[in-house]
């Protein structure tokens, strides 16, 4: 089978995470080919170590929609694939345009809440589901939200959860021990993690407010960011105009992110809107407890109070009262860590399903029911 995937960028994101593992375990069986509308982002460069081809075709905000669409049908026409794998929203929109009219058959996969995009984007995508053979939401909240809003056909849309793999992100006191050493924390200080772009829609800025209120009450509490984006200038200057520095470190975007996890004893992702984040998933995989907003599926991985807490988006006072009672009580810690190490044992394995999908939808024999 040949399987050309198509993503919108192959930067450090969730959906890009998860895009590397799904063709890294796909390509031990299939011939693949990966697509990458913006130019190569450091996980195009890890495929490539695989031995995986990774196209990039370095598209700018000003390039004409149809030498895009024609780029693609080049690489259609050229790499010949029996399925079409789309990730992220203009990759699908794209895929769906370039692939009319060819045999072949198109899997969606949209790894983002398609409710807080603009009206248009909307419409648009409106306008082109019927090009899907399938979508795969990796979340119930998408899945709801397609059917019911966007009219996609309810046997077109299959909810698979995202998963990660626990060969990659694993619970480890060397590591912890390592980490510890390396960035000078002692096992009394709790650290506070948070792995997201630090972008206006995973709000940053609101955990640096709710840590700054927290130091008034522990102030063994230290914060780190693993991410980089168009608020890291804000958040440097709101470290050093509260007096922060030496207490919150922004690492920059980190190629492995397990090592900085098991670093930490609270993963935070305090997001205006979500789907389901890779990097929860990760945490969860480490055993953290996670504090998060209430959006997306979140909620539906941290049981408020069982594994973390769970608040009102932008509720600056409820996130500082979680953080401040995780700190405050190590015994509180340990059994929601341990309870987030429960629930991921539970977790589906993607690539199994999705190998199955894929020979399904080929023969025309894939129903829901089939793989629920």
């Amino acid at each position: 089978m040949k399987i050309l995937y198509l993503t919108t960028s192959t930067e450090l994101g969730g959906a890009e995470k998860a895009l590397v593992d799904l063709v890294s375990n796909v390509a031990k069986e299939h011939t693949v080919r990966v697509l990458s509308l913006r130019p190569a982002g450091i996980l195009a460069n890890e495929l490539k170590k695989q031995g995986i081809e990774v196209v990039s075709f370095n598209i700018t905000k000003k390039e004409w929609p149809g030498k895009v669409v024609k780029q693609i049908q080049k690489q259609l026409d050229e790499f010949k694939p029996n399925i079409v794998h789309a990730f992220l929203y203009w990759a699908i929109i794209f895929a769906r345009i370039a692939c009319a009219g060819k045999k072949v058959k198109l899997i969606t996969s949209p790894h983002f809440d398609l409710s807080k995009r603009p009206f248009y984007q909307r419409i648009l995508d409106f306008l082109l589901r019927g090009r899907d053979n399938l979508t795969v939401a990796e979340s119930l909240s998408t899945a709801q939200y397609l059917i019911s809003h966007q009219k996609y056909p309810k046997e077109k849309v299959f909810f698979l959860p995202n998963s990660v793999d626990n060969a990659r992100y694993f619970k480890s006191n060397s590591l912890r021990k390592e980490m510890r050493t390396k960035y000078h924390y002692n096992e009394n200080d709790v650290v506070i993690l948070q792995v997201s772009r630090l972008e206006p829609v995973k709000n940053p800025l609101l955990l640096l407010g709710a840590f700054r209120n927290l130091l008034r009450t522990y102030p063994m509490a230290r914060l780190v960011y693993v991410g980089e984006g168009s608020e890291s200038n804000k958040m440097e200057n709101f470290i050093e105009e509260s007096g922060l520095k030496g207490k919150v470190f922004l690492a920059g975007v980190q190629e492995e992110v397990n090592p900085w996890l098991n670093m930490a004893d609270i993963f935070v992702l305090p997001s205006n809107e979500e789907s389901l984040p890779f990097s929860l998933l990760e945490a969860l995989q480490v055993g953290l407890p996670c504090v998060v907003s209430k959006v997306g599926d979140m909620p539906l991985w941290v049981e408020h109070g069982k594994n973390g807490f769970v608040f009102p988006p932008r509720d600056i006072t409820l996130l500082s009262c979680f953080l401040t009672e995780l700190c405050t009580q190590k015994e509180l810690r340990e059994k929601q860590g341990q309870f987030s190490l429960e629930k991921m044992n539970k977790q589906t394995v993607l690539f199994p399903q999705y190998q199955q999908i894929y020979k399904q939808i080929l023969t025309g024999e894939f129903s829901r029911e089939n793989n629920a």
